[in-house]
């Protein structure tokens, strides 16, 4: 079965490249530019792991991962949070993010990432 990653980040230009970079014959990269919408998307699929953007419009990510870890279904997705904040790294962990990418940040981070919390989790 093909592993899902979604990506949420307001900014169409990482979407792509997230999606180019990382979809192949075991991946399907879903991506979200509506933060308002993620919630009720993961709820209509088994997603792998979920890679977050902080300062984004209309709801932040800090508040759609407090919502997140209050859901039955959600409350285990690993979410890394990605940020070019200065107080990203902070606001990830106050919420309870599994991981933190500072913009920009490289390919071997991402699929590090992966690597831990999606291929390693496998049982």
């Amino acid at each position: 079965m093909k592993k899902k990653i979604v990506i949420c980040d307001d900014d169409i230009e990482i979407l792509n490249a997230f999606s180019m970079v990382l979809e192949d014959q075991d991946t399907v990269v879903i991506t979200v530019a509506d933060s308002l919408v993620l919630a009720e998307m993961l709820e209509s699929i088994d997603a792998d792991i979920l890679f977050l953007d902080i300062h984004m419009f209309p709801r932040n990510g800090d508040l759609v991962l407090r919502d997140l870890r209050m859901s039955i279904k959600n409350d285990k997705l690993p979410v890394i949070m990605m940020s070019g904040h200065i107080d990203g790294r902070r606001i990830s962990e106050e919420c309870g993010a599994d991981g933190f990418l500072a913009k920009p940040f490289g390919l071997t981070d991402v699929e590090g990432y992966i690597r831990r919390f999606v291929y390693e989790n496998e049982v």
